[in-house]
């Protein structure tokens, strides 16, 4: 059906944009755009309410309401000369916004400005309802490489899912320069098969992400100050390039570090069995250094592969890290170090085992075990491994050694410079160097139980 009217259906007073995926276009509705501002009606490219197809938009109305939105975007001077637009917000109603070409923000080309917008859904939760975007293999494309936000800036999509037809074809992206301020917000969004690709952001304050979900999809970080999420679920990898803190974040895969000295801190990251295969993965440039800097409140294991991994070719990964309490939930893996990954600090104050695997199996690096020459066990595990303070436990229990050589036994990590005992009730005569103990062989059977405490640095 083909019509025209020039009497307003929409609201003409709201401070913000509407928008509807019901149309008389698709069955949905008897009226243009279900009486809202723009949806499946809207003629294809306009800039102007009110303006119905065919030919019909090829994105639900977003694209032209986004073009309507910059056309009336208010232009504010922060300094002198220094103007920056900031758009309408764009408020989605209920329903599945169905896209078949890629959308693109507006831009100021003639000053290279990215504006400050807002696009609004009532989603909460992955594919929960609410507001649904479904891309069928096209993508967002929000600023572009050598623009930039104006002074304050920011931007808020909040309350919309994502969904992609076929893994790796849709994305969210991200490029230039963002908000100087903290104005930078993805609340209540799901993503599946949709990435977010920010690995072009050349700068961005502060990244807030407060209920993200993502599955089957990956998290591409580029140039950011800070990012702190309340709720990050991440199914297929969190790649950081170039991000100096990310705070408060639940995870459930992987991270790769490609550049830049990232501090972490998560809340809980569990590892999924159907996540990736790693923990941390060293994707560094060849010939450069990074440093990870990553405070982990609960760290949960459900698969056995390796913790650490180094891309081929990949420079070097400093890694300070401290776990409050790691659960071996249902199997145990590989903390082994590869090369490229330095580990400068590594502290874990609580290890909880639920799994029938020997927590021996996961090759900690702050743990090891020896048995002793006769008979008994050994156990060594440093309760605190940093540059200016280190500290190892050495548990004996029915140690025995009936023979006249005594007893070497190398530490996991070695003392950078010093290492002196601080106390010793075993009964034995022990003493270190900063690679290792040496045991007195007492030469009887007699057993001896108690710790040795080894401190240095």
């Amino acid at each position: 059906m083909t019509f025209q009217t020039n009497f307003p259906l929409y609201p003409t007073k709201l401070p913000h944009i509407t928008l509807s995926s019901k149309g008389m276009s698709n069955g949905l509705s008897d009226i243009p755009n279900d009486g809202y501002d723009f949806g499946p009606d809207t003629l294809l490219g306009t800039n102007l309410k009110g303006i119905y197809g065919p030919p019909y938009t090829q994105t639900s109305g977003i694209q032209e309401a986004m073009n309507w939105a910059f056309s009336h975007a208010l232009t504010y001077s922060q300094y002198a000369g220094n103007f920056y637009p900031i758009m309408p917000e764009i408020r989605l109603t209920d329903g599945q916004y169905n896209i078949y070409t890629d959308i693109y923000l507006p831009l100021d080309d003639s000053t290279s400005t990215i504006p400050t917008f807002s696009l609004i859904g009532n989603a909460y939760g992955l594919l929960n309802g609410g507001s649904l975007i479904n891309l069928n293999n096209h993508n967002i494309y929000f600023g572009k490489n050598g623009y930039n936000q104006v002074g304050y800036g920011g931007f808020k999509i909040q309350g919309i899912n994502f969904y992609g037809l076929t893994p790796g074809l849709n994305s969210l992206t991200f490029a230039g320069g963002f908000a100087n301020n903290l104005d930078c917000i993805l609340r209540d969004i799901g993503l599946y098969q949709v990435g977010l690709d920010m690995s072009n952001v050349t700068y961005l304050a502060q990244l807030d992400l407060d209920n993200l979900q993502i599955f089957l999809a990956q998290i591409y970080l580029g140039q950011m100050y800070q990012m702190s999420a309340t709720n990050l679920t991440c199914k297929s990898g969190l790649y950081i390039n170039g991000v100096n803190q990310i705070g408060v974040v639940n995870m459930a895969e992987g991270i790769i570090i490609q550049s830049g000295n990232p501090s972490i801190s998560f809340n809980v990251w569990e590892i999924d069995s159907g996540a990736k295969i790693y923990g941390i993965q060293n994707a560094t440039a060849s010939g450069t250094t990074s440093t990870l800097n990553i405070d982990i409140g609960t760290l949960v294991i459900n698969q056995s592969n390796n913790f650490f991994t180094t891309a081929s070719s990949a420079g070097t990964l400093n890694i300070k890290m401290h776990v409050k309490h790691l659960i071996f939930l249902t199997a145990v893996n590989n903390f082994t170090v590869p090369s490229g990954i330095n580990l400068q600090e590594f502290t874990v104050d609580e290890i909880t085992n639920l799994t029938s695997t020997a927590t021996a199996s996961a090759n900690l690096p702050i743990l090891s075990s020896a048995s002793g020459t006769t008979s008994g066990t050994v156990n060594m595990r440093f309760t605190e491994y940093a540059p200016s303070h280190k500290k190892m436990i050495i548990t004996f229990s029915g140690y025995e050694n009936d023979t006249t050589t005594n007893q070497t036994i190398n530490y996991p990590l070695p003392f950078n410079t010093s290492a002196i005992i601080t106390g010793n009730n075993t009964g034995l005569t022990v003493s270190t160097t900063t690679s290792g103990i040496t045991i007195t062989a007492p030469n009887s059977t007699t057993t001896y139980s108690g710790i040795v405490i080894v401190e240095g640095y």
